[in-house]
């Protein structure tokens, strides 16, 4: 994931998408007060103070951090920061598809993965949200972190339980992530792409057209409009902690910073002697620490590949496909300087 990333998109934004008559019909059955309602009382508001156990009866529930997972924009890296840089106990995609019922159970170390700490819960898919949600994941409080592509859908863990989800999310920018996408296509055998060059994948169907807004407002099929946009942003401004991709290791300390990730006292089995004697905890935080520079630098599942200029057909092409997705990202980069004064604060009341 080592493209090179781009701060500024020289054209087209400015400029609105004409209505055509395609437009209008996919906005009449887009439902943009259901979606809203969705997101409503599920997450916290991210200008609003984080929520922990120990401050529990000054706002009546916690919050559960969400990470928003991005393909091909940081998360891999991430996951294992969180996994083996601090050992968390992490609801994502590795656990198994059962029913989930060790979210509630106070042993709960007898049903996590060997190593990372997984839950025996699958966020990876819709089904397994679900399976979430009724195993009692978002009144829990066992995650120290929720890692799932299924932003609209994991909202469903927090309904009518008095918690909410915290949204946090690495960003990349959408036509790189479209060419990082062909290039992962191509090295994993993905047949639909085998006698493709990138310039007949970026014209073709296969090539995705503004995936972020599609999963924000839970619209897979059809076209994406000016109202879904609208919709997504507010949802997205108002709900979630930005990282961006070219800012990776700034934005990794702020996360770091802000969910408290080294005060976590989750199940630790590398350390066990750090909870009674200072010199150990310090040496468990030095530990940590260094682990989390090293992931952060060198990263995990990054690849090299040759950059499209920005005014050939390849980059007009996806520009015109993730054209929605291109305006959240660049609204995206203005929220990430207007969330500054969130990590300079210690983010919990």
């Amino acid at each position: 994931n080592n493209a090179q990333s781009s701060d500024e998109e020289s054209s087209g934004m400015d400029e609105e998408n004409p209505v055509e008559e395609e437009d209008l019909a996919s906005e009449a059955v887009f439902d943009a007060q259901q979606v809203l309602a969705q997101y409503k009382d599920s997450y916290w508001r991210w200008n609003h103070p984080y929520r922990i156990p120990e401050r529990k009866e000054v706002w009546g529930g916690i919050d559960a951090p969400v990470f928003w997972r991005i393909p091909l924009s940081g998360a891999t890296t991430l996951e294992e920061i969180v996994t083996h840089c601090y050992n968390m106990i992490v609801a994502g995609t590795t656990g198994s598809t059962k029913d989930g019922k060790a979210v509630l159970s106070r042993n709960i170390s007898k049903h996590l993965s060997v190593g990372a700490h997984y839950l025996n819960i699958d966020m990876g898919s819709k089904e397994g949200i679900q399976k979430a949600r009724t195993a009692g994941l978002g009144r829990s409080g066992v995650a120290d972190v929720i890692l799932t592509r299924y932003l609209y859908n994991a909202a469903d863990l927090f309904q009518n339980t008095g918690h909410t989800g915290r949204c946090f999310t690495m960003l990349r920018h959408p036509i790189e992530r479209a060419i990082a996408l062909f290039h992962s296509l191509k090295r994993n055998g993905v047949k639909a792409v085998s006698n493709m060059d990138i310039e007949q994948y970026s014209k073709s169907s296969i090539a995705e057209g503004n995936w972020m807004i599609r999963m924000i407002t839970n619209t897979m099929e059809g076209k994406i409009t000016r109202k879904h946009y609208d919709v997504a942003a507010e949802v997205f401004g108002s709900k979630c902690l930005v990282g961006l991709l070219d800012k990776y290791s700034e934005s990794m300390e702020h996360f770091a910073k802000f969910f408290r990730w080294e005060e976590i006292k989750s199940i630790n089995t590398r350390h066990p002697h750090a909870a009674s004697d200072a010199k150990e905890r310090e040496k468990d935080l030095e530990g940590k620490r260094k682990c989390f520079r090293s992931m952060v630098k060198k990263g995990v599942n990054r690849h090299q590949y040759a950059p499209v200029r920005k005014d050939s057909s390849v980059w007009k092409d996806l520009r015109e496909k993730n054209f929605f997705d291109i305006k959240l990202y660049e609204y995206a980069k203005e929220m990430y300087l207007k969330q500054q004064v969130v990590y300079e604060e210690t983010g919990v009341v």
